[in-house]
């Protein structure tokens, strides 16, 4: 019998619409990946979890806030979901499970195994999407046959992943939470993947060394607020820069705060109550 993933626990609490952003600043050292807040339109409350907790944060938060604890017991070696495969625009698949990666890469298609017990980045949330899609655009008209590419707040690196099987050569991924790059990189053993860095960064806090061709950070809009100046200097000339994590409410003072930093927005997609934002950076 496998043994249970440690991170198989979740934190629910219901809180007022209105202090729903904050919750963000509160669950902060959980990192992105692990924090998803609920918020249908007109509703007085929001629904705020925290998953891939221990046992012991799971009940540090239930201490500090109240709210329910509950255990995902499914979450085992041998039993994992499934989801149904998504398809980025006809260029590669994303799976949940290793027989269905093998059965595409036998079959000559390009897939990548995400599996489905990841509380996020499974390629399923609306931000996440929508960069997928973005990047396939992008890779399509690329002038480079190999161009470089940066993802930051990688999560579990499937844009990392997915700008390799899409061309891009030298890959960069940066998050500053642990529990992700573990993940990260057991996604990359498991697909097979080599050639991906992955580093421990706080962007708030991080000098880009060098510029890439195309950048994506998919954060938190205050963390993109604040470190607009970073990414913009981290997208080369004529460069990409992907957005998203971005709430619609919250679109025009990101957008903004780039459009400060010479980067031009040239699309915009929305779905649901999130905005995902290709730019590119304009003249000197």
């Amino acid at each position: 019998m496998p043994a249970l993933d440690p991170h198989r626990f979740s934190w629910t609490k219901r809180a007022a619409s209105s202090t729903a952003e904050e919750w963000f600043d509160t669950l902060a050292h959980l990192g992105p990946m692990r924090v998803m807040i609920t918020q249908n339109v007109g509703a007085a409350q929001a629904r705020i979890q925290a998953h891939g907790l221990t046992e012991a944060e799971a009940d540090s938060l239930r201490e500090a806030h109240g709210g329910s604890v509950g255990e995902a017991t499914w979450l085992t070696a041998e039993c994992p979901p499934q989801r149904a495969p998504i398809n980025v625009r006809g260029r590669f698949s994303v799976v949940s499970t290793e027989p269905e990666l093998l059965e595409i890469r036998e079959a000559g298609g390009t897939a990548l195994w995400i599996p489905a017990a990841l509380a996020f980045g499974t390629g399923e949330h609306a931000t996440t999407a929508m960069c997928l899609r973005h990047l396939a655009d992008i890779s399509a008209r690329h002038k480079k046959t190999r161009w470089s590419f940066l993802d930051l707040g990688t999560g579990s690196a499937i844009l990392a992943m997915a700008a390799q099987v899409l061309g891009a050569g030298e890959i960069l991924g940066t998050d500053f939470d642990a529990l992700a790059l573990k993940t990260a990189k057991e996604n990359l053993r498991n697909n097979g993947l080599r050639g991906i860095k992955l580093e421990c960064s706080d962007v708030l806090k991080w000098t880009p060394a060098r510029t890439w061709d195309v950048v994506a950070a998919n954060l938190f809009s205050g963390v993109l607020i604040e470190a607009a100046k970073t990414i913009a200097g981290a997208v080369a000339p004529t460069g990409e820069l992907l957005l998203s994590g971005v709430l619609r409410e919250q679109e025009q003072e990101v957008l903004s705060a780039f459009a400060r930093e010479r980067m031009q927005v040239q699309k915009v997609g929305r779905k649901g109550k999130w905005i995902s934002a290709r730019l590119t950076k304009g003249p000197a």
